[in-house]
């Protein structure tokens, strides 16, 4: 694939950093015509486009799907699309266009991804003669400036409706005036196939006013808005997307959110119209996360919200009697699937991350309730992509350089390389993702060792976002440190490689955990976090284990039903009190609404999982 396929754009200039937001370098219009000489079997386009692809053909889109390209490290590995367009070519003469925004491909806070947006395509076309030709890019690709002016990661899009070419690619429209595309550089690394599922829309919801610019959602969401206009404008149109308003309920606030390189495009679309009666709009390469959007310049508009993620389909539901547990259930799915960007991000508002820490504390819930195998075995080919030699790995995958390679990516978020193909192999019975990291796994437990003259490890994150004083990061990353060499020792079984070491590795972690954390068969350190971490990962024996859970269970039932931990406690929490008979006090921690947890976010009208509960709320 790809072969005689030549990678280009619309000009031969070098870009040493995103054009400035009011002096604006388009993002490029790209077509060529080609031929179908008579009946097909089949039409399959393979694209790559970089930054951010919107791909067409005879001015359809050419399938139903958004945001075909998948952000990588593009120096290591450039993921493309295989598109079945039989349906939409004919017999004569077709079109095939393109428009490549900038997207994540010339992101300041990306250096290594600095440059000009670029293309490389095949298309193959099989006729039902069993004859069969190829079209390639190459210098014939013809290229012409669009009206997408701007595009960023977390921030948004300009538009400028007077510059659209009516009809571009349909294949009777005369581009004769066109230029032809250059041939540049190949952005480094290696092709291959997406394995992740597309991103498509879910789900159109119609805004409702509540203010002369403000429209409600009725949730938190990933996606953008559709707007349509109702008689000639001809003033700038300007979008913000926002999760609050402000004291006044009157505008959206951006509060909590990074400004990032562009602060004046930070969540925000601008649209410049063209004076045309009706005339709509909706973003072609970015996504927000949002519940309120603020429109001004539109005297006379109607707004959707258009819900965005990828395909990762429900595996299983969940109603009861109880509001509060069904607000909570709702919440988490919402969560999940706004973070369902390619890989799992962060959110899908603030920063857009894919932080391995997160990837590793949710990979169970996710595998167990979606068919999520496809987009975590593609992320752990992004984690091959991004470990280093000595086994190092670092905290978001794909990196971001604007963030330090070091920060964040201690022992127990790097453990995201063996839960996540643990659990996407347990749930779903593939070991491929297994077999595909393996050698990448016992690396990452390799470097892990470097770490500390004995089987104790202290450099991690720790119990992020706790209410209370953090647990000892030493007590969290050894019981992490422990489940990694258990997993290991499980797949090493499934897939014929040596299970002794991993086990007795376990064994050894055990020993020197208890030497200095238990004393007469008692934790010496009684936080809440420790007691149920050290009885998850296994720190203790079966004759201490009651003990210890009715002491966290005390500790719960003296905050007023409530937790106090942070994640590293909450990963755990439940798994501990729901095997050893704590149902019931599972039950009255989630459906409390007084204090700071789940029940209270859903009396308070929050409508996805916040990072912390000492959120804000309007």
């Amino acid at each position: 694939m790809f072969e005689r396929s030549k990678w280009i754009c619309a000009n031969d200039h070098r870009e040493w950093r995103h054009p400035p937001v009011g002096e604006p370098y388009p993002a490029p219009y790209i077509i060529k015509d080609f031929e179908i000489s008579e009946d097909v079997k089949s039409v399959k386009l393979y694209a790559c486009g970089l930054g951010q692809a919107a791909y067409y053909i005879n001015g359809e889109s050419a399938d139903d799907t958004v945001r075909p390209t998948h952000v990588s490290d593009y120096h290591m590995s450039a993921i493309f699309n295989e598109i079945d367009i039989t349906e939409r070519v004919r017999v004569g003469k077709n079109r095939f266009g393109a428009i490549i925004g900038h997207a994540y491909f010339a992101d300041p806070e990306n250096m290594h991804r600095m440059t000009t947006p670029r293309l490389v395509v095949e298309i193959v076309i099989e006729y039902a003669s069993g004859k069969r030709e190829s079209v390639v890019s190459d210098t014939s690709f013809k290229t012409y400036p669009s009206p997408y002016l701007f595009s960023l990661r977390r921030c948004g899009e300009r538009y400028d409706a007077k510059r659209e070419v009516r009809g571009w690619c349909r294949p009777d429209t005369d581009v004769s005036s066109w230029n032809n595309a250059f041939i540049c550089s190949c952005p480094g690394g290696r092709l291959r196939p997406t394995k992740c599922p597309p991103k498509r829309i879910f789900e159109v919801i119609e805004g409702k006013k509540i203010s002369d610019t403000v429209f409600d959602f009725g949730e938190n969401l990933s996606g953008w808005i559709r707007f349509k206009l109702h008689g000639a404008h001809t003033s700038q149109i300007t979008v913000l997307y926002s999760e609050w308003l402000d004291e006044s309920g009157e505008h959206v606030t951006h509060k909590g959110l990074q400004p990032g390189v562009y602060p004046d495009m930070l969540h925000k679309d601008i649209y410049i119209p063209a004076g045309r009666e009706e005339e709509s709009f909706e973003p072609l390469f970015t996504y927000h996360g949002f519940r309120y959007v603020e429109i001004t310049g539109a005297e006379s508009v109607t707004v959707e919200a258009l819900k965005v993620h990828t395909d990762i389909a429900p595996l299983s539901s969940f109603t009861c009697d109880n509001e509060i547990l069904n607000g909570i259930r709702v919440a988490c799915d919402r969560s999940i699937l706004a973070c369902a960007q390619g890989a799992m991000v962060d959110c899908p508002q603030r920063e857009q991350n894919e932080w391995t820490g997160d990837g590793m504390l949710t990979a169970e819930v996710i595998s167990m309730e979606y068919d999520s195998y496809g987009m975590f075995y593609e992320w752990m080919e992004k984690f091959k992509d991004a470990q280093y030699p000595s086994g190092y790995l670092p905290s978001i995958i794909p990196c971001r350089s604007n963030w330090p390679h070091n920060f964040a990516n201690g022992l127990d978020w790097s453990s995201a390389i063996v839960h996540i193909p643990y659990y996407a192999c347990k749930y779903s019975g593939d070991a491929s993702v297994v077999r595909l990291t393996w050698e990448n796994m016992v690396r990452a437990m390799d470097y892990f060792a470097t770490r500390s003259e004995s089987c104790l490890m202290s450099f991690g994150v720790g119990d992020w976002v706790s209410l209370d004083p953090m647990c000892d990061v030493e007590i969290t990353d050894t019981v992490y440190y422990r489940i990694d060499a258990l997993m290991m020792a499980e797949m090493a079984e499934l897939i014929g490689e040596d299970s002794g070491r991993w086990y007795a590795l376990a064994e050894n972690i055990k020993m020197d955990f208890r030497e200095k954390y238990v004393s007469d068969g008692c934790l010496t350190d009684k936080s809440f976090t420790s007691l149920v971490f050290s009885v998850f990962g296994g720190m203790l024996d079966g004759d201490e284990i009651g003990y210890h859970v009715d002491l966290a269970a005390r500790i719960a039932e003296g905050y007023g039903y409530a937790l106090r931990c942070g994640i590293h406690g909450l990963r755990a929490v439940f798994d501990v009190f729901g095997k050893y008979g704590y149902n019931s006090l599972i039950y009255k921690i989630l459906t409390n609404t007084e204090k700071a947890g789940y029940g209270k976010s859903v009396k308070d009208g929050i409508t996805t999982l916040p990072e912390s509960y000492d959120y804000y709320c309007s």
